[in-house]
């Protein structure tokens, strides 16, 4: 199988950077933690495992969007997680559940 990252160390971490991934989303700390545990299992060093994980979730993010697109699940991410679980793609989810104000009302943004 070819690399997906060029590097075989950082390919052997895409899988814990994907459930970094879901752990943020779901605001679940344990396994974010069980993330930089693996990291530190390929690299040693816990600043070396960091940065790493950096720099492979940097390559994973889409270089057009803004800032404030790739955030915008942040503004209700309960609703976010509805809507995901509900079948919405991410983009659409995290557009849908900014409309909405955590309290269910439509956001006047």
């Amino acid at each position: 199988m070819p690399l997906l990252t060029g590097d075989r160390y950082l390919d052997s971490l895409v899988p814990s950077a994907v459930r970094l991934i879901r752990a943020v989303r779901q605001n679940r700390p344990m396994p974010i933690e069980a993330v930089f545990a693996d990291a530190e299992t390929i690299y040693d060093r816990p600043l070396d495992a960091a940065r790493a994980l950096v720099i492979l979730l940097a390559a994973m993010v889409p270089d057009d969007r803004t800032a404030g697109d790739l955030l915008r699940w942040r503004a209700n991410p309960h609703e976010y997680l509805r809507l995901r679980a509900a079948g919405l793609n991410a983009d659409a989810a995290a557009m849908h559940a900014a409309m909405l104000s955590p309290s269910g009302r439509r956001s006047s943004r």
